[in-house]
């Protein structure tokens, strides 16, 4: 057999169909029979293929061992929201089609949905939102829907947060599964985010016991992943373009998507500075986007309007409104303006921060 192809950096190795990251060259001596790189038998005589639940389980185990998630660390802000825990009792019973939240798998953060199933026991089948169900969901990780503004902002954000991820995350779906290959996430586990050392990653896919072969469901990930509440982080993007009133790009140092394509959540605004950069603002991010960071201008850039010209009638701020002016005279970016309807003794000169047009 021939000596096996590896990438100049040492890190990727040619199977003769695709480039895999390559194994462990270290101290530990785990080589493609042993490791789980090769989807061989490891350590504990068992490698997980094709179950997909067991290779998200095990996936969401490693990565709270790990401290990148935080299983049963609710937010202040939703526990002021959330009421208490109920009991199923007469005075206040859980039935088929009552809206609840419930803490998803016990992980800490709760989703919104509804009562599909009673059963034995005080166990209940959740409908939640998403679309996802959970069966045998004990009466303590339920709680009611208060009505309340405060309530309702947090379903709206981690509905949308959770949704942002999951689209991310589908970029890498291109059969539309639901699911991406453990090969995927040795790749975002190494190279998005807050990257983790190969040799650290190899090591924690021979703890799991997961193939590279197998596949994980990436919208349980993406539950976890959520964090309603956080102060929305600033991402810079380039390449960017608005479709559809989301905004699709290349963001640097997402904080759970590290640097990757993204495509954003509904757009709440757009605002530009005098420099004309660009802070787009979606429910749980604020993208920044230089002056050259687009790949196609919005409509309202302003690098799409032309410069002012003498004559032109526009609008000038004074005194905390806008008044119809007429521009006198320019020179560089200082404009000489009558207002429209004064003698002349209101003409003055201003920078364009206090001009714009009509």
């Amino acid at each position: 057999m021939s000596d096996p192809l590896y990438s100049p950096d040492g890190k990727y190795m040619w199977t003769g169909n695709e480039w895999i990251p390559a194994p462990p060259t270290s101290s530990q001596n785990l080589n493609m029979q042993d490791s789980v790189i090769g989807g061989d038998v490891i350590h504990n005589k068992t490698v997980i293929n094709n179950d997909v639940d067991a290779v998200t389980t095990a996936v969401i185990s490693a990565l709270e061992r790990l401290g990148m998630v935080n299983k049963d660390e609710t937010s202040a802000e939703i526990e002021e929201v959330i009421e208490e825990p109920i009991s199923n009792t007469d005075e206040n019973r859980l039935e088929v089609g009552t809206r609840v939240l419930v803490n998803w798998k016990n992980y800490g953060t709760y989703f919104p949905g509804k009562i599909s199933a009673v059963q034995e026991n005080d166990m209940f089948t959740i409908h939640f939102d998403d679309g996802d169900v959970e069966f045998s969901v004990p009466v303590e990780r339920i709680a009611v829907q208060p009505d309340s503004e405060a309530m309702i902002d947090y379903v709206d954000q981690i509905s949308a947060e959770e949704q942002e991820l999951i689209e991310s995350f589908a970029v890498f779906d291109e059969g539309n599964t639901g699911t991406i290959h453990a090969r995927k996430l040795f790749q975002i586990l190494t190279e998005m985010g807050d990257p983790l050392d190969t040799k650290e990653a190899e090591e924690l896919f021979v703890e799991m016991g997961i193939s590279l072969d197998s596949e994980l469901n990436y919208k349980d990930l993406a539950k976890i992943m959520v964090q309603p509440f956080a102060p929305k982080p600033e991402v810079v993007m380039t390449d960017a373009k608005i479709v559809d009133g989301r905004l699709n790009g290349f963001g640097y140092g997402h904080p759970k998507l590290g640097d990757a394509r993204i495509n954003t959540t509904e757009i709440i605004k757009v605002s530009y500075d005098n420099k004309a950069t660009a802070r787009v603002e979606t429910r749980n991010t604020v993208y920044v986007v230089g002056p050259t960071g687009w790949e196609t201008r919005p409509a309202d850039h302003p690098f799409n309007e032309p410069d002012f010209a003498t004559g032109q009638q526009v609008m000038v701020e004074w005194g905390e409104q806008w008044w119809d002016a007429i521009i006198r005279e320019i020179k560089g970016q200082s404009y000489h303006i009558h207002y429209i309807g004064f003698d002349s003794s209101w003409d003055e000169w201003v920078d364009d921060s206090r001009i714009r047009k009509r």
